[in-house]
């Protein structure tokens, strides 16, 4: 009774909505290896993906902002399953990176002049 009510909830994606999906891996990154987050270099191209995003106006301080904290909050190991062969001290650089460019974005925004409210509820969020 309960698997037929969550599959007729569940919805079947087709290949082309899956790639739809995704915003970066496979796109504007080349996803090594298995599919998924699973590389070092996935981490970094993602990384430096939305940083571009975001400096070429494609996306707003908030969403790039918000990208960058799950790209960081899918380097442990506890989150991300497929990353359980890449040593801890890769990891935390990886981190490191993604912190820097999380500040670079929100310094220049501040420089951009954004409205204060909007960068506290970034600051907020990434915290």
């Amino acid at each position: 009774m309960v698997h037929e009510y969550i599959r007729s909830k569940t919805k079947e994606f087709s290949k082309e909505e899956k790639e739809r999906r995704y915003k970066y891996l496979g796109k504007e990154v080349i996803d090594v290896g298995d599919p998924g987050l699973d590389s070092i270099p996935e981490f970094y191209g993602i990384a430096n993906a939305i940083w571009r995003d975001w400096k070429n106006g494609e996306i707003s301080t908030r969403t790039a902002l918000g990208r960058l904290a799950l790209l960081k909050l899918l380097t442990y190991k506890s989150k991300n399953k497929k990353i359980q062969d890449i040593p801890e001290e890769e990891l935390e650089e990886v981190r490191k990176f993604i912190d820097y460019v999380i500040q670079v974005i929100k310094n220049e925004s501040k420089r951009k002049g954004e409205p204060e409210e909007e960068r506290q509820v970034e600051e907020k969020t990434s915290s």
